[in-house]
């Protein structure tokens, strides 16, 4: 799936990932290749991009919002 990571300061992450473990109000979500269309709030403390290649990421996050799109593409927007 493509995913794009974007903060204040520019983008954090784009590129190819396999799965993304976040954090929201109501616990933690991981989401995979075809994930249901979502919109939610991103809690602390990170977001964690696992790779196409299987190398993982964590990209610290203290608050933001996640969008999960049709055809395999996330948003990410955070602080």
């Amino acid at each position: 799936m493509r995913v794009s990571i974007f903060s204040i300061q520019g983008a954090l992450f784009e590129g190819g990932a396999e799965k993304l473990i976040c954090h929201t109000p109501q616990g933690q979500i991981t989401v995979l290749d075809r994930h249901i269309p979502l919109v939610s709030i991103l809690t602390a403390p990170s977001v964690e991009v696992v790779r196409e290649d299987g190398g993982r990421e964590k990209i610290p996050v203290s608050s933001g919002f996640i969008e999960v799109r049709p055809e395999s593409e996330v948003v990410i927007l955070t602080n």
